[in-house]
């Protein structure tokens, strides 16, 4: 049984598979409290929803993407509900703060978004996607030695752009080549 907050059918608005359909699964609970976070929804009302339940209602969805996301899905375990997607033709994505990457190390692509730059992690995940503002410590960023892609994220208004570091991002990906810009493009476009 899962704690579901939301099952919406959008486009990727960030990272690698940015512009794809997707559906997103936006399960309740995170570990942190980020000032910052853009969806405090995770907070609020959710369902109790078997495999099955959850199946049934992205099957409504013309899509075969799924997005696993929050609040922090790794606070639980979602190995099981991620093959249980996967032997049903889903391709599945993961976002995570890095809480515990084990809990969706099933997922075909896995997006970390580490939100303490001392303790940044190496392994079990496909991209590295940074929340980026004017006074982040960047250098922590430029150290990092990976092939992963490196995605550089402005921190936003909650439901806008924040035009200041917006610009502060470009300037550094701009002087940064082997970095990635990511600007929530979904904000941009007015969809979910």
């Amino acid at each position: 049984m899962y704690k579901i907050v939301d099952i919406f059918y959008s486009l990727q608005g960030e990272g690698t598979y940015v512009g794809v359909p997707s559906i997103f699964v936006r399960f309740y609970g995170c570990n942190l409290g980020c000032y910052f976070c853009d969806d405090e929804k995770h907070k609020g009302n959710f369902e109790v929803l078997s495999q099955e339940e959850l199946l049934e209602k992205i099957e409504g969805f013309t899509c075969k993407r799924v997005v696993i996301t929050g609040g922090e899905p790794s606070i639980y375990n979602l190995n099981s509900l991620i093959e249980f997607l996967q032997e049903r033709g889903y391709y599945v994505c993961a976002e995570s703060n890095g809480y515990e990457l084990s809990n969706i190390k099933q997922a075909d692509w896995i997006t970390y978004s580490p939100k303490d730059w001392n303790e940044i992690q190496s392994d079990g995940f496909s991209e590295y996607k940074f929340i980026v503002s004017t006074v982040s410590e960047v250098d922590k960023i430029l150290a990092l030695k990976t092939d992963k892609p490196i995605y550089i994220q402005p921190e936003n208004h909650f439901a806008s752009a924040n035009v200041v570091n917006v610009k502060f991002c470009i300037d550094f990906v701009k002087a940064n080549p082997h970095l990635k810009l990511s600007v929530q493009l979904h904000k941009y476009l007015g969809v979910e």
